[in-house]
Formats: structure tokens, sequence, C-alpha cells
């Protein structure tokens, strides 16, 4: 339910191994669905950890913008957010965070991801097209489809917190406390949509699919993100790279080996 109002990243995706496990008498996990949803829908992807300041769809601050891409979906799973938001930053951004983790992208190589810059948008996607620059506060908000009072307001209040070097709203540290002062202001538009679900079909140590009642379904196996319990949460951890892929190689590899001593 908590992803009913976010996107498909992914089409095509009919889920035929889970259909089949589930004729056969398999059960779906009942809780703990991990889910995939990485944020590289606008905007250079590698800016898009990078803890700026962070408005919902009504130009809201709504999080601690040091939380991971892999856990921010967690804020915006509403009917209205559906997974969208904005980072704000002014035009001292180069300076403001060149130390942090990510790659930043200069104003001149921000222009490829801007509507309202003229050319050609060679290498992106017309989809990830959603970043924005304004003079105005008031003019970036309503670019960034936001409120503008609130946007504004929001954006004070913030600047407020990074006057006073204490994150009393949400607790970010000082360090990532830069203020939204100098024009041109820049807003990247972004937007969450489902990569996939990592969660499936109980089975046991050797990914042979058990029943409703706990008990192996003779000759079904199954390796991959089609077996459930591996994650231990709801959200897919980005700290483990190659997790899934590891997971497939790993458990294909040892139930076939125990498949061929039967």
């Amino acid at each position: 339910p908590e992803l009913k109002n976010f996107e498909r990243k992914q089409m095509d995706r009919t889920g035929d191994g889970f259909a089949m496990a589930y004729w056969a008498g398999g059960v779906i996990e009942p809780v703990g669905h991990t889910k995939m949803l990485h944020d590289f829908d606008a905007g250079p992807a590698s800016m898009c950890d990078m803890p700026f300041l962070a408005v919902n769809r009504k130009g809201e601050r709504f999080v601690n913008e040091k939380v991971e891409m892999s856990l921010m979906n967690n804020y915006l799973k509403d009917e209205q957010n559906a997974g969208h938001y904005s980072q704000v930053f002014d035009s001292d951004y180069m300076t403001q965070a060149k130390d942090w983790p990510g790659h930043l992208y200069s104003p001149e190589e921000l222009k490829v991801y801007m509507p309202e810059v003229p050319g050609e948008k060679t290498g992106v996607f017309p989809s990830l097209i959603n970043t924005h620059s304004a003079n105005t506060l008031e003019e970036l908000a309503v670019k960034l489809e936001c409120d503008p009072k609130t946007f504004v307001a929001s954006v004070n209040r913030y600047n407020e917190l990074c006057k006073k070097g204490k994150d009393e709203d949400f607790g970010k540290p000082k360090s990532k406390m830069v203020p939204v002062l100098k024009p041109p202001f820049y807003g990247i538009h972004r937007r969450m949509r489902i990569s996939t679900l990592c969660s499936g079909i109980l089975v046991n140590d050797n990914h042979q699919v058990l029943d409703a009642d706990g008990k192996e379904i003779p000759g079904l196996f199954i390796v991959g993100n089609l077996g459930a319990g591996f994650y231990g949460g709801v959200d897919y951890p980005l700290t483990v790279f190659g997790l899934s892929l590891g997971r497939c190689y790993t458990f294909g590899y040892l139930a076939g080996k125990y498949v061929a001593k039967l």
C-alpha cells in the first residue's frame, strides 16, 4: 500500500515467476516488502544525495536532508507528493558543497538539464530536464510548482537556522547547513519512481519453496529476488554495493550445488 502513489520506473515486469510459485502452493512474504526507489529522475544523479535544502510539493521543508536517497521515499509517499520534491541552493553552491560526497555540476553543466535554456539537450532523457534557475525565490517557486508564499517562508526559516548554526527543526549537522541567499537561485525538481520490489516467496536455507504450513514443496526451488527473507527491511540498502546481483549469483550457486546432490 505504501507504493500506490509512486510511478513505475520499469515496465513490462509481469511477475510470472511469482505467479508460478504461488500457483504451486508457495507463500508470498507477509511483511517487509523491500523496495528500490532510485532517485535519478531529474538533474545530475551525482547531486541527488547532496544535503541541499529540500522542499516538498507545497514548498515546505520536510526532512533532514542527510537522509539517503534510498530512504527519502518514506517522507514522500502521500498522494500529493507522490515521490516529488525539490533541492534548492544558491549561486555559491560550487563553493559551499565542494567537499560534500558526490560530484557537483557547474552552472554551465546544469544548462543541459534546464528546460528554459535553448539548444539541444544531448545525452539527457527528456524526463530529466527539470532543473531551474531564477533571480528571485518567488520566480523559482513557480518553476518548481510550489506555492511561492510557503516556499519563501521555508527558505527564510532555513536561512535563519543556518545563521544560528543549529538545525532546530530537523537536526541536520551544522557542517551541511548552507544558506540560500545569493541569486541566481537554483532548484532541481526530482521525482522518485519504483525500480523494483525485492521481496517474494518464502524459502528455506536451500531456497526450496515453502507452503502455507511451512513445509517444503518437492522439486520447487527459486533464487534471487524471487525469494523472500533476505533484506530484512522495507528499503533496499545502498550501503552494500552489488547486494542484489551478489545475492542472485551466490544463492543460485548454492541452490544448484544442493539440487545436484539430490
